[in-house]
């Protein structure tokens, strides 16, 4: 067992703490002081709500185990405070009060983990220790890096959002799809060194992600719109980004995907950063679209439907443009081009190199 000592707030309480326990029952806080000490953990205890507050932001502990009748303040009030976006301490709610409508109301707030009193041992020492883990994993992510694996600080990062209620067998199928995908963007380098470079893109990119997050306060009413600038900034939806947004919002994957394939403004496959569009439509295909889709699969190396490996380029058909009088026409980005030969079309392409190198 660990040697660490539990101590209660007050005069010479000293941090760091694993866990502070926000309870005015005297009986159930020294239950589970008992458990955590047990299992190594330092613990400290709060009586009061406003106290415990003050211990949480000057001590910073990994856990904060929270009954909501905690008097000095309402226990959602106090909730709300500990779950601010950016804080690494986990809050997990302790109540006698077991309705679902209390239960919701706490995860939507940011609780981790909702236990009924009293509580099991089994259950808070689980529950504890993936807070704690997850606390960790989030002091990481936002300490500077060391020179390290940039694999494995790929992987730290995303731990966050992979490891909220996710079982083993999932977490690794998570990491072997993020394997898969560094590897994707490695080929598309072609240098020693791709697949650490191509690591440290993806965190990158779940950076920008979080920045967008944070513009909208890390609200989950703003899902919608924080996944419109993400598919802006991206092209795309990339999976690893939607695991992030499900982590740090606290909302199922399903139902972020739900959204993602009801609107047609998504895309959950790659796409390039210009959108090459060839009209289809009947107009066009009796004017001679398809010679001009051969033309233009030509320039580009793909076919319909495809993206370039650097994510450059995607081309695909489209019904209509609503541009017949420019029949056989094609999109690219926001510009419209009739009938264009393959010296126009090898034109377009090096502009957009040049832009892309400037």
């Amino acid at each position: 067992m660990d040697t660490r000592k539990m101590t209660t707030i007050g005069p010479g309480a000293s941090p760091p703490l694993d866990v502070l326990i926000m309870d005015d029952d005297a009986a159930s806080a020294a239950a589970c002081r008992r458990t955590l000490e047990e299992d190594g953990y330092c613990v400290a205890v709060a009586g009061d709500g406003r106290q415990g507050l003050q211990a949480a932001e000057s001590d910073g502990p990994s856990v904060v185990l929270l009954d909501l009748g905690i008097p000095g303040v309402t226990g959602f009030e106090a909730l709300a405070r500990l779950a601010e976006p950016g804080s690494a301490t986990i809050p997990i709610v302790m109540t006698g009060d077991g309705t679902v409508d209390c239960a919701v109301e706490c995860m939507r707030l940011g609780a981790h983990d909702f236990l009924m009193k009293p509580v099991d041992p089994e259950k808070l020492l689980d529950s504890v220790r993936r807070g704690v883990d997850l606390s960790t994993l989030r002091r990481q992510a936002d300490a500077p890096r060391a020179k390290q694996d940039l694999l494995l600080q790929g992987l730290d990062f995303l731990g966050e959002a992979y490891s909220l209620g996710m079982e083993k067998r999932q977490l690794l199928d998570e990491l072997a799809s993020l394997e898969k995908e560094a590897k994707h963007r490695a080929d598309g380098l072609g240098r020693t060194g791709g697949k650490e470079r191509a690591i440290a893109g993806i965190r990158e990119d779940l950076l920008k992600a979080d920045a967008i997050m944070r513009k909208y306060g890390f609200r989950k009413d703003a899902l919608i719109q924080t996944l419109l600038d993400i598919q802006e900034t991206f092209h795309w939806l990339p999976r690893h980004i939607l695991g992030w947004v499900s982590g740090r919002l606290h909302i199922p994957l399903r139902e972020i995907h739900g959204i993602a394939n009801f609107y047609e403004a998504f895309s959950l496959e790659p796409r390039g950063r210009h959108s090459f569009q060839v009209c289809t439509g009947t107009a066009c295909h009796v004017r001679g679209a398809s010679e001009l889709l051969t033309r233009v699969s030509a320039a580009l190396g793909l076919q319909p439907g495809q993206t370039d490996s650097r994510l450059t380029y995607t081309l695909e058909t489209v019904h209509c443009l609503g541009c017949c009088a420019l029949a056989p026409v094609i999109q690219v980005d926001s510009e419209y081009y009739r009938d264009p030969d393959r010296s126009r079309l090898d034109t377009i392409i090096k502009t957009m190199q040049k832009e892309t190198q400037a």
